[in-house]
């Protein structure tokens, strides 16, 4: 069995040095780090987890949180999965594992993250959802746990760091992309109402069509579970002679172009959509989505390599991480000939 003396041996340093570079210490240089873990890959050598936890006292696992799913389209959502896997690949890079919670409630989710951590099976946490006065945020705050939000800030608290894409910008952007078009008449399009992400990019949406004297529309809700919503997403849209629509993100687009197609409605022959997230959803049917690319891989590195600073109590004055985005221009919004 490969030991930590013959790491040492291979990478020409003593074992305590190996030991601190397993820990990832600020003491050891980047360059020597390298050689250590060179001499162990050269070798196979495999960290003793049980010895390393022993000493360390952390699990070096990570809880992820999801947001209640409360739908059908929420749980098929392809964000989770993506982000799930850049979650998992930056973890490991980092020795850690991870464990999630899921639920259909809040309450519910509450009573998994208290389980998760009073049984000492995680480190901290990555919520994936950013929600005004919510329990699970509020219980890690309480009780001084380490976590991160994926999503924008709610409060002015500084209890944790927040790591998103600016959604107000990316909607404003929206707006002047489709003006650009030749579009006047836009429609914003969701599937919730309450949702911190929606707040967001329907006030970019807003700010846009202000900036440039467009009419301004209320959000538009589209539920499958309510028919009369998409009645009136149709009526609004020939009522209005509305020529583009904003829709908060890939999965709804899809069922919106259904929709539009039942009535007779071509995208983007005779109605231009945009949506968000430039998931796997985006090219799997034509018109193939005019889509922002949110950059979901590094949302999920961003957000476990600053909770592992939190947990290792590494100081840091990032408050907010704000990761670009860009639009993926595709087949679904066309230009405008203008008389």
């Amino acid at each position: 069995m490969v030991t930590i003396k013959d790491v040492a041996e291979r990478a020409g340093v003593n074992a305590s040095t190996v030991s601190r570079a397993l820990k990832d210490s600020q003491s050891i240089s980047k360059k020597t780090k390298e050689r250590v873990r060179q001499a162990m890959e050269e070798l196979g050598y495999v960290p003793n987890v049980a010895a390393k936890m022993l000493a360390s006292g952390l699990t070096y696992c990570v809880g992820v949180v999801l947001p209640p799913l409360v739908s059908p389209d929420r749980v098929s959502e392809p964000f989770f999965m993506e982000i799930l896997t850049a979650i998992a690949d930056e973890a490991k890079k980092h020795d850690f594992t991870i464990s999630m919670a899921v639920s259909e409630s809040m309450e519910d989710l509450e009573r998994q993250v208290q389980l998760l951590y009073r049984q000492r099976r995680v480190d901290g946490f990555i919520v994936l959802y950013s929600e005004s006065d919510d329990p699970v945020r509020r219980f890690l705050a309480e009780n001084q746990i380490p976590f991160v939000i994926v999503g924008s800030p709610t409060d002015s608290g500084s209890e944790t760091v927040y790591i998103d894409n600016d959604n107000q910008l990316m909607a404003r952007t929206a707006v002047e992309y489709l003006h650009e078009k030749g579009h006047e008449k836009i429609l914003f399009v969701t599937d919730d109402l309450g949702s911190e992400i929606f707040l967001e990019r329907y006030l970019g949406y807003l700010k846009g069509v202000n900036k440039l004297q467009l009419s301004q529309f209320e959000a538009q809700l589209f539920d499958r579970e309510q028919a009369e919503t998409l009645h009136h997403l149709i009526e609004k849209i020939q009522s209005e002679s509305i020529s583009a629509l904003i829709v908060i993100g890939d999965t709804l687009s899809i069922r919106v172009i259904q929709l539009l197609s039942f009535y007779g409605i071509k995208v983007p022959e005779d109605l231009s959509l945009l949506s968000f997230n430039n998931s796997v959803y985006s090219t799997m049917l034509h018109p193939y989505l005019t889509t922002f690319d949110i950059n979901v891989e590094h949302l999920g590195r961003n957000s476990v390599s600053y909770l592992v600073k939190k947990i290792n109590h590494e100081d840091f004055l990032v408050s907010s991480v704000t990761v670009p985005f860009h639009l993926q221009e595709r087949e679904s919004v066309t230009k405008l000939i203008r008389d």
